[in-house]
């Protein structure tokens, strides 16, 4: 068996060196183009074609919303009401009478303002009362009576002097009208009535920012009379209520 392995071993190291062999026979491709250098040529560079840029792709305009043939016009606001034309007015003369006055002209004007302006200054100088009573007690039973005569606009002065405890029953411009009016409540049966030149006593009222139709709404004091003044030729004179 020894001899068929080193037949076998021989015929190995044949084959390896034919194989050796043939490897240094065949001529390397490279030193092949290296002994034919004629043959070699220079490639032109091929020309690059400009690039050009993609051209822009143009989107389509939205769609627009529908429009009505005929659009409504729009509502058109209402023009302001005009603002109420305000006065200032004189009202009176009143004696105890006047809180009242007062309240009707807030109850009926939120605008108003009121202010107090003794008659001395009001031009008011002539007045009907009674004769001054002898104590408050005979004073107030004299207002008592009054009352139960219907004759409601009375005032009891109370300040000290010649004329406390009078009963002021109306103030006037003038003496005519002051003799008028106690003519009138002698009538009634009021026998001891007087009129003459007053020197103190009720007041009137100066009411500014009055508005024009309220004016006509100042009513329940009979002896009182309303007019329209200018306020800022008296309005220094009045104290404010």
């Amino acid at each position: 068996m020894k001899w068929i392995f080193f037949v076998l071993l021989f015929a190995n190291l044949l084959l390896a060196g034919w194989k050796q062999l043939e490897g240094k026979s065949q001529p390397n491709p490279l030193t092949r183009q290296e002994l034919h250098p004629e043959l070699i040529k220079i490639a032109k560079p091929i020309p690059q074609e400009p690039v050009s840029s993609p051209a822009p792709v143009s989107m389509p305009a939205p769609a627009s919303m529908p429009v009505p043939a005929s659009m409504p016009a729009p509502a058109s606001m209402p023009a302001p009401a005009p603002a109420p034309a305000l006065g200032c007015y004189k009202w009176g003369p009143f004696s105890t009478d006047a809180a009242n006055a007062k309240k009707a002209v807030a109850s009926l004007s939120k605008t108003a303002q009121v202010f107090e302006l003794p008659l001395s200054k009001a031009g008011l100088g002539f007045w009907v009362y009674l004769p001054p009573a002898k104590s408050r007690i005979d004073g107030m039973a004299r207002i008592r009576k009054l009352d139960g005569m219907g004759i409601k606009d009375h005032f009891l002065v109370k300040e000290t002097g010649k004329w406390q405890y009078a009963i002021s029953l109306g103030i006037f411009h003038t003496p005519e009208a002051a003799k008028n009016y106690a003519a009138a409540l002698g009538k009634k049966g009021l026998n001891s009535v007087r009129f003459g030149k007053r020197d103190g006593g009720e007041i009137e009222l100066l009411i500014s920012n009055l508005q024009e139709g309220e004016s006509s709404k100042l009513t329940g004091f009979p002896k009182a009379r309303l007019s329209k003044v200018d306020c800022s030729s008296i309005r220094g004179k009045a104290s404010r209520d």
